[in-house]
């Protein structure tokens, strides 16, 4: 029988063995944690510079979002739930759905499209949140089904050509609240907003993860987007549409229209090559011509395309399109109407680099502070808008005031944008962007909710 001194030696060795086991394997995981911290954070990767611009809000901006209902951190989960989660799209996103009415009678209904900026849009969000796999999985998924054979992205893809209906819940599937372009093409377009937006994206997730392998993919691609003078668009249009390449200053110089062209209902398509003047991310661009020196020449060609491309002092908006051959398209259908949007895009993109005129901005403040409200279209001539609401306006304005550091102005579009944020407990859109659709109607888009959620952060 061995000493009871002889046992508690041996327990106290072997307590200290446990002791040193237990320190060694949790040593060797912070080691292995720390690691992977640094791998994923490119701290190993040695990158280039990409000069990326930053805007963000002031104090004061900060101060009139948090007097107001909007709930930072949930709209970006409740459009996510709505728009990929419940209809089981994971990992893409729908354009929109429609809340259910009142009625059984009214279900609800959500499109059966996937846009592909949208996507692009939350590949931004996975980036800036630090959310690495998500964004990885975005990249892989937007490459395997969203480009065409040359690189570039394709404008929409239909949901069931992305995800199998077989497992998603039975929802009513709709074109009703689709862009009409997209509805009067058989195949989906290349896209070079979605493209350009796109490098930005990955110059992005460069910045925080990228490799050399990665690079190479971004100098691909830069000389893809710098290369988009070669490539067509498309729009929805009236069927007396006529393209118009002149500046149009003087009401007799917008074409009439004569009652053989005033002949049938719904829409046509208006198809141009050149260089879509919205498309054109020229901060993208700017930073791939800082990596790529090639491209310098290129990307102040395109500053000045873009800049020449304003209609006029007095409606400062822009060009669909530019080609050497055509110069500028104005607009498409034949009341001579200019999109806000697109335009709106333009100016941002202006904004960003320090080259936005003081005529463009003044002229979205005035209608912020005056009318209270953004139209869809304004024409040429009189200015007179038209009677649709542009509810993705409203961030890209408010985004151009955080660039500009304009308090005022982006109070007054915040509390414009507060007037369709649903705060009600028991709605499906709650803490989401809404518009209001036909019928009274209420409809959660992905586009105003995932740029709020690039911007409001």
């Amino acid at each position: 029988m061995p000493a009871l001194t002889s046992v508690k030696y041996t327990n106290k060795k072997v307590k200290k063995i446990v002791t040193i086991s237990v320190i060694a394997v949790v040593a060797v995981i912070a080691i292995v944690v720390g690691v992977k911290f640094l791998l994923d954070s490119g701290a190993f990767s040695k990158k280039e510079d990409t000069a990326a611009n930053s805007f963000s809000m002031t104090d004061e901006m900060n101060s009139v979002v948090s007097e107001t209902e909007f709930h930072r951190g949930y709209m970006f989960s409740r459009v996510t739930k709505i728009l990929s989660d419940d209809p089981k799209m994971n990992p893409w996103v729908l354009s929109w759905y429609v809340l259910p009415g009142t009625t059984r009678s009214v279900p609800a209904m959500q499109s059966a499209y996937v846009d592909t900026f949208d996507q692009v849009l939350l590949l931004e969000s996975y980036v800036r949140e630090g959310k690495r796999s998500a964004a990885k999985t975005m990249i892989d998924a937007i490459d395997t089904s969203l480009t065409d054979g040359n690189g570039y992205l394709l404008k929409f893809k239909r949901a069931d050509e992305l995800v199998s209906e077989e497992n998603r819940p039975e929802v009513e599937k709709s074109d009703l609240y689709e862009d009409q372009a997209n509805l009067l093409l058989t195949d989906a377009p290349i896209s070079m907003e979605a493209t350009t937006r796109y490098l930005r994206a990955l110059l992005n997730y460069y910045d925080k993860w990228g490799d050399a392998k990665l690079l190479d993919r971004i100098h691909d691609l830069s000389g893809k987007v710098f290369d988009a003078g070669a490539k067509s668009s498309y729009r929805a249009a009236d069927r007396a549409a006529m393209p118009t390449p002149i500046p149009v200053t003087e009401k007799t110089l917008v074409p009439e229209v004569t009652e053989e062209e005033q002949q049938g209902d719904g829409a046509t398509l208006v198809q141009s090559e050149g260089v879509e003047i919205c498309a054109m991310d020229l901060d993208a661009m700017r930073r791939a011509a800082v990596l790529f020196p090639e491209y310098q020449e290129k990307y102040e060609e395109m500053i000045r395309i873009v800049k020449e491309g304003k209609i006029s002092q007095e409606l400062p908006l822009y060009a669909w399109m530019y080609s050497e051959e055509l110069g500028y398209t104005y607009y498409t259908g034949s009341a001579g109407n200019a999109e806000l949007v697109p335009s709106l895009y333009a100016m941002v993109h202006l904004a960003e680099i320090g080259q936005l005129d003081e005529d463009g901005y003044a002229w979205v403040s005035s209608k912020i502070y005056n009318d209270g409200f953004l139209y869809s279209s304004y024409n040429i001539m009189s200015g007179a808008p038209s009677d649709q609401e542009a509810s993705e306006a409203y961030p890209l304005v408010l985004y151009l005031a955080v660039i500009k550091g304009d308090n005022d102005l982006f109070t007054a579009t915040f509390n414009a944008m507060m007037r369709n944020y649903a705060t009600l407990d028991t709605s499906v859109a709650l803490y989401d962007f809404f518009r209001d659709v036909d019928d009274s109607r209420i409809a959660v888009y992905a586009r105003e909710n995932l740029l709020m959620e690039l911007i409001i952060r």
